[in-house]
């Protein structure tokens, strides 16, 4: 089906259907507010080409948000909020994918004189360079845990005798410890509990080291801000003797909650704070009413042992003249697909 394409200018052009499409595809990701944070304060020199696409009906059934960034040697076309974004794509209902696919291939084609090589990370679901005619650079699970429980006792029911000991046994230790659990409910809880989840972070991997900072943290301050805004924010902080020691940093979203980061005191390895801050987060979330809890990419043994199912992200490449080519090759070489 060829599909009618709408150059966007900016958000504002769409916001209505961006809005409703991004609720359709039940992706915090691919919402107004993230995009809006995203190019404010981390797209740097990338330049936007945001389109959406109608049906012949006239029908809004997707948005293809995507960003260029102009190197010294090679134009590489991204989507928008690439590295930050537990997932990307073209912003669709589900029942639309199709579409979605067919949209972003249209504005691939639309837009290839901008660009040497497309790469696209953290696509959802597996087949994308089969869909695209792209060539597959790599790929990752997601664990999730699926939902819904009527109780924490029926979920743990589901997971090994040696897990629900480790969990019932350390939380109850650690709380004979004194350990302390609050949850931002404010905007003025807000800043002191990110505060905790980035020193915890720095803690583990150092601010230049870090894959979630990557000069990031104004970006991510300023979204966590705007999602608190839209009762999308759960940020749970973990305290021994007055000092945080775990945060684990979600994002509610429709009926799922997406773990978007968590911090742990190393020091405290031995009693699985970290495993203990995720179970209880996790816990929380089917309390609350969630159908799913989206644990984030990669298979850490943490979210293995807690996931009741696995989903898989593809990273995939596009690339036309000798300079892409070169880039992609390099790319696929780095993740061993070359």
């Amino acid at each position: 089906m060829t599909l009618e394409l709408e150059r966007l200018g900016s958000v504002d052009e769409a916001r209505a259907d961006w809005e409703q499409l991004a609720t359709a595809s039940g992706c915090p990701f691919a919402t107004v507010e993230w995009t809006e944070t995203w190019l404010e304060h981390a797209a740097g020199p990338y330049v936007p080409q945001l389109f959406l696409a109608r049906d012949p009906d006239g029908r809004a059934v997707a948005i293809v948000p995507l960003v260029i960034a102009r190197g010294r040697y090679v134009r590489k076309a991204r989507f928008l909020g690439f590295r930050a974004a537990n997932q990307v794509g073209p912003i669709c209902a589900p029942g639309d994918s199709e579409l979605g696919v067919e949209a972003l291939r249209q504005v691939l084609a639309a837009t290839r004189r901008d660009w040497d090589v497309f790469v696209a990370e953290n696509l959802p679901g597996t087949g994308w360079d089969e869909r695209l005619g792209a060539k597959a650079i790599g790929g990752k699970g997601a664990p999730v845990v699926r939902g819904p429980w009527e109780t924490w006792d029926d979920y743990l029911a589901t997971r090994t005798h040696n897990l629900r000991s480790e969990l019932r046994r350390k939380e109850r230790r650690l709380q004979e410890q004194g350990l302390m659990h609050t949850t931002a409910r404010s905007p003025e809880e807000l800043e002191p509990a990110l505060d905790a989840l980035f020193d915890l972070h720095r803690g583990r991997w150092g601010s230049e080291a870090s894959p979630f900072f990557s000069g990031l943290e104004t970006f991510h301050r300023a979204f966590a801000a705007a999602a608190f805004e839209r009762g999308w924010v759960r940020l749970h902080v973990f305290e021994l003797e007055g000092r945080p020691v775990a945060a684990n940093y979600s994002l509610r979203f429709g009926d799922a909650e997406w773990s978007y980061q968590l911090g742990r005191d190393l020091r405290l390895e031995h009693a699985s704070v970290g495993l203990i801050g995720c179970a209880i987060a996790v816990r929380e979330a089917f309390a609350e009413g969630a159908k799913e809890f989206r644990l984030g990419p990669g298979e850490q043994p943490y979210k293995r042992r807690l996931a009741t199912d696995n989903t898989t992200l593809e990273t995939v490449g596009i690339a036309h003249g000798l300079r892409g080519r070169a880039s992609l090759m390099a790319a696929r070489r780095r993740e061993g697909t070359a």
